[in-house]
């Protein structure tokens, strides 16, 4: 890509605008080549319900994520739509844009995380082995996406109705569309291409955008997106409940849920697992790589007697095989997909169970804020989990659809405007069920002509063993950004993404574009991608 360097006279069209009342357009006029940007310019600008908080330069050399060096940049905060709203809570839409003074015509939006709640900075980071953006030169915006949290698991901003909407989308709109009003006047020209990145809620974020605003980004990564959760929570509820009941109690009879299982226990059944399916694909090397054939019954590691260190209860074997296909109503209704089988059952213990020694629990299932304030409609602050009814309470969360949910198929602004995407998960991710993004392609794929139709606009990857986002017994240092650049600015569509991963020193292999898997081809060394192919299953 040519680089759009930022020269005097883009400089002169910013300064021009701010202190003339325009908009940046119009012929750039002549200027001093010695005239340096300007960066609180920006602050004068003026935008309807918008406060412009600050505009400062931020010299070469300031540090982000992995210590990796950042350019001269300008940095702007701000506000849209400040507001007070239910209880008397003080609401906004806040970002932060850094604009690299040296700008490769990229623009990106990092997506958030959680439920937000706080503005990320802006560096345009996602995950081991991508280089942040705003390190390439690309200008990068984030948002707390229209409320302010305690943390990212501060999901109290569900009391108020315009909030909700503005996480779910609006501020997704409104934050792009002045971001790149001010990448225009800063510049004195639009970004050459457009991107939105993030993994779980960034994820939902940026398949959101695609869905919902066609015609912004240019590309757009999502990993583990969390999709649906109006009815993927469902999931959540029957974990904890089928763990709770067979969880030894307390002396008052309270049942501890975080010994339902042992870490040996999970670790059984991991192996269990992992013995079963790991060669299916040609190499006995520690992951799964044919994923769709693995099934596995824990019946096989029941106790014959009384529980001891080695095998599993009956109590656990029938627990642990309900929740594994997945949560029904008592009419028997499939209401949500079956978790697919891999070697992360052994790092169950903080999403599932958690490590409470008491009877309060502390897992990430049960702390999720998000369910009792956001999905359930209207919020019930005080919801008890382990009362949730499997055929009265999934309507509660029906409402919710329609400004969370992004597990739509429709796609014909998207490919209209020739837009590219990536989507991945982790098959072991006990956060968000990877047999739910799973089913979203292959619908996503009859919707639209085909497999290979789909491929045009829509690639999809499976990384067997990895946890939410990364993490795991997996290979989950790879990179998806490059490559959609790649899709989008040369044409050229990823058929592979090349991994490497702390769990497995020295071993390189392709995650495949589904439906395609990694099949050892029978010689060679299995740390090699080299000996690995992609094909059908």
């Amino acid at each position: 890509m040519n680089r759009f360097r930022l020269h005097a006279s883009a400089c002169a069209v910013l300064l021009c605008a701010t202190a003339c009342g325009g908009d940046g357009g119009g012929d750039e006029p002549a200027s001093p080549a010695a005239l340096a940007p300007d960066c609180t310019a920006l602050q004068k600008l003026d935008f309807a319900n918008t406060v412009i908080q600050s505009a400062v330069h931020v010299e070469q050399g300031a540090t982000g994520t992995d210590a990796v060096r950042m350019p001269a940049h300008c940095l702007v905060t701000g506000e849209i739509a400040p507001r007070i709203g239910a209880a008397g809570v003080r609401y906004g839409i806040g970002f932060e844009l850094r604009l690299p003074l040296d700008w490769n015509g990229r623009f990106q939006f990092q997506g958030g995380g959680g439920v937000d709640g706080t503005i990320p900075q802006a560096f345009g980071t996602l995950r081991d082995g991508v280089v942040p953006a705003l390190a390439q030169g690309a200008a990068v915006v984030t948002s707390n996406m229209g409320h302010t949290g305690t943390s990212t698991r501060d999901a109290t901003f569900g009391l108020d109705p315009q909030a909700r909407i503005d996480w779910g989308y609006n501020a997704m709109d409104k934050v792009t569309v002045l971001a790149k009003d001010l990448v225009a006047r800063f510049y004195g020209k639009a970004p050459a291409y457009s991107y939105y990145v993030g993994c779980s809620g960034g994820g939902r974020q940026g398949m959101m955008m695609s869905q919902r605003f066609p015609t912004y980004f240019d590309g757009v990564v999502s990993g583990a997106p969390i999709l649906e959760q109006h009815v993927a929570q469902i999931a959540s509820m029957q974990i904890l409940q089928e763990f709770r009941a067979i969880a030894p109690a307390d002396a008052n009879g309270a049942k501890i849920l975080s010994r339902a299982y042992s870490d040996s226990d999970l670790k059984l059944i991991a192996d269990g697992v992992l013995a079963k399916c790991d060669a299916l694909d040609g190499a006995a090397d520690g992951l799964i790589e044919h994923y769709g054939a693995c099934t596995y019954d824990v019946a096989a590691l029941q106790c014959t007697g009384a529980k001891q260190d080695g095998c599993l209860s009956a109590a656990q074997v029938g627990a642990f095989t309900r929740v594994m296909q997945g949560p029904k109503n008592s009419a028997g209704q499939q209401l949500y997909p079956p978790y697919p089988w891999d070697t992360g059952i052994a790092g169950w213990r903080t999403n599932q169970l958690g490590t409470s020694t008491t009877a309060t629990p502390n897992s990430a299932k049960f702390t999720n804020q998000s369910i009792r304030y956001v999905f359930m409609t209207p919020p019930v602050p005080d919801f008890d989990y382990f009362s949730f009814d499997f055929d009265r309470d999934p309507a509660t969360m029906l409402a919710s659809a329609a400004y969370t949910t992004t597990n739509g198929t429709n796609y014909e602004g998207f490919k209209a405007r020739g837009g590219k995407t990536i989507v991945y998960t982790g098959l072991s991710d006990s956060l968000v069920n990877p047999a739910g993004v799973n089913r979203w392609y292959r619908e996503l794929v009859a919707a639209n002509g085909g497999l290979e139709a789909t491929q045009r606009f829509a690639r999809f990857f499976n990384v067997p063993g990895m946890e939410h986002c990364r993490g795991g017994k997996a290979l989950d240092r790879f990179d998806p950004v490059t490559a959609l650049y790649d899709w989008v600015e040369k044409g050229v569509a990823p058929t592979t993404l090349t991994a490497t991963g702390a769990s497995f020193p020295g071993r390189t292999r392709p995650i495949c574009a589904y439906p395609l898997i990694a099949r050892y081809t029978g010689a060679g060394s299995v740390d090699d991608a080299a000996n690995f192919r992609c094909e059908a299953p």
